[in-house]
Formats: structure tokens, C-alpha cells, sequence
């Protein structure tokens, strides 16, 4: 996401052609509003970006919190959407930490 974000903050292309091309598509997917990075999904009109110290975060608060349901990892991954987060790893990392 972090290519995404300089693309649409400051109009920084990455240095290899092939990845310019891609960084641009990927870019419509995405929404900048004060600093902070916004993914628009099919389901959710808007998903907040998180990523590294926040998505641990939020899945173990989703996984271990109040609740404390337990649930797997695909389980884990729908009720983050759900809550309006996003991030690009979303599948593998919440399989894994239900693991």
C-alpha cells in the first residue's frame, strides 16, 4: 500500500516501468483523505488501510477480545472486513494467527 499511498499523495512513480503500471491501476482502488489511505470495496463502500503494529492489533482484538470467539482464520479475515479494515495480506495473516 505504501506505493499506492506516495502515488496518490505526492504523484511519486516507483522506478521500474512495469511497476508503474501497476501501482496506477492499483490506485483507483484506493482513496487518500487527511493522510490517512482508504480502500474502496464491493461489499463496504470504504475500508480503512491499516497495516503492521494496527492489523496484529485488530485481529487479536477480533480473535481474543471481549468475545472471544475463537473463530478461524477465513472466519477472521470476513469479520475484519466487516469492521471496515483492509490490508493487502489479509487472508494469509489472519489464517495464520488463528493457527
Amino acid at each position: 500500500m505504501t506505493p499506492d499511498r506516495h502515488y496518490l499523495a505526492d504523484r511519486i512513480h516507483p522506478l521500474e516501468p512495469t511497476e508503474v503500471r501497476v501501482v496506477k491501476k492499483n490506485s483507483s482502488k484506493y482513496t487518500l483523505i487527511d493522510e490517512d489511505l482508504f480502500r474502496h470495496g464491493y461489499t463496504h463502500p470504504i475500508l480503512i488501510c491499516v497495516s503492521g503494529e494496527q492489523y496484529t492489533r485488530i485481529m487479536a482484538e477480533l480473535h481474543e477480545g471481549i468475545c472471544e470467539s475463537h473463530i478461524g482464520g477465513q472466519a477472521l479475515s470476513s469479520k475484519a472486513i466487516r469492521a471496515r479494515y483492509y490490508w493487502p495480506t489479509m487472508r494469509e495473516d489472519c489464517t495464520r494467527y488463528a493457527q
